[in-house]
């Protein structure tokens, strides 16, 4: 089996909660993107990150890679940018896409970064992992270390 170590950004202690937020953000392309309690698919990956965040910088390639395996096998996934002021959120959330999700408000319950959770179609927290899992050999091993196809 593919031993996975995490990397962690020194500020992971993510907030317990059994479920995402019925709220919808505004994308960096501007309308407002789906509530974030609803997942178009089975299961559904949102990633949060943080412009300050060293880990999530260095891990945006990886993060984009794996949003486009994730397309390929059905599977829908977000990124949501927050914890800083809006010209940095929307800076950083360029890097992702204009599909990105913009948290200017803090409604997103998380006190670390990056932060990686799969959720059902209703929103409930499936899988919750903090920091970055490295050591996958290819985008479809870390689909699969997140329990996703």
């Amino acid at each position: 089996m593919l031993a996975l170590v995490l990397a962690f950004c020194s500020c992971t202690n993510a907030a317990s909660v059994s479920k995402l937020p019925d709220v919808r953000l505004p994308t960096l392309g501007g309308p407002l993107g789906p509530s974030l309690s609803k997942c178009s698919t089975e299961k559904c990956l949102t990633v949060i990150v943080a412009p300050w965040c060293g880990v999530c910088h260095s891990v945006r390639p990886d993060v984009v890679l794996l949003r486009r395996y994730l397309d390929t096998t059905g599977i829908s996934s977000r990124v949501v940018v927050g914890l800083d002021n809006l010209e940095k959120i929307k800076s950083f959330a360029a890097e992702f896409g204009s599909d990105s999700l913009l948290d200017v408000e803090g409604v997103v319950p998380v006190r670390g970064v990056p932060l990686f959770l799969v959720t059902n179609r209703q929103g409930a927290i499936l899988k919750r992992v903090d920091g970055f899992p490295r050591g996958a050999a290819s985008m479809k091993d870390l689909a699969a270390f997140f329990g996703l196809p």
